[in-house]
């Protein structure tokens, strides 16, 4: 979901990849077996800064700017939809010669972890997704109208296309994904559905995606909002942790 953008400052391990027609920038942290980290809608890398440490005492964590946001480029000539955004992530991983990865993604990033479940089942080994949802009406009515009501307003002000990117994610939002609870069925991979007991997904649908994935885990953390990564950090991290961990 939309949120205030920002990103770590310039790090040795910050790099650009050409993929898909754009350059994506990415950071990597530790050693050993992957776990990609993809972050929210208005988000960017930065979005992981009480993950990447911990993580990386384990893993070798993969954080990449998704298109449009951050430090990384787009094509203004293609509308911004989650299939473009999997594609660009399988190129991603095919160019780091990546065959198979963990994917840790929070809000938009959950959903991509969920598509590259789908649609590339051989390149994912687990995934843990928080607060992701499958269509749009998944979002609680009241924040489903004030982003509908936000996309009006930054369209009627769109001088000279100042508006341009933030009308781009709301749109991303509005309009996708439209999976079916039955599209779920072919994950095969471990998945972990987590939310925040006070998320903007609803509860019931963050429920239903759990129990639609055949290996999926629930996890709804109680006194929490969609921002689970970044308010209680140390319950999330250990959460996640945990369910890579298990075989």
């Amino acid at each position: 979901m939309i949120k205030g953008r920002g990103i770590i400052g310039t790090m040795p391990e910050g790099k650009f990849m050409d993929v898909n027609g754009i350059k994506l920038y990415y950071e990597t942290y530790g050693e050993g077996e992957p776990v990609l980290m993809l972050h929210g809608n208005g988000q960017s890398i930065s979005a992981f800064m009480n993950q990447k440490d911990t993580f990386a005492k384990k893993y070798k964590v993969i954080i990449i700017d998704c298109r449009e946001r951050g430090r990384s480029t787009y094509d203004k000539t293609k509308e911004l939809t989650f299939d473009i955004q999997t594609e660009d992530i399988k190129q991603f991983l095919e160019k780091l010669n990546i065959k198979k990865t963990k994917i840790l993604g929070w809000s938009d990033g959950g959903i991509l972890a969920l598509s590259m479940a789908m649609k590339y089942p051989e390149m994912v080994d687990k995934i843990a997704c928080s607060g992701a949802n499958i269509f749009p009406e998944g979002v609680k009515d009241h924040d489903l109208k004030s982003m509908k009501e936000m996309l009006v307003s930054l369209t009627k002000e769109n001088k000279d296309h100042k508006n341009d990117i933030f009308i781009d994610l709301l749109n991303l939002d509005l309009k996708y994904p439209q999976w079916k609870y039955e599209d779920l069925n072919k994950i095969q991979c471990p998945s972990l559905i987590i939310a925040g007991d006070n998320d903007l997904i609803k509860t019931e649908h963050t429920v239903k995606i759990a129990e639609s994935i055949p290996k999926g885990q629930l996890a709804i953390i109680p006194n929490a909002n969609h921002y689970v990564p970044e308010e209680k950090p140390e319950l999330f991290n250990e959460l996640v942790i945990d369910f890579f961990e298990n075989k």
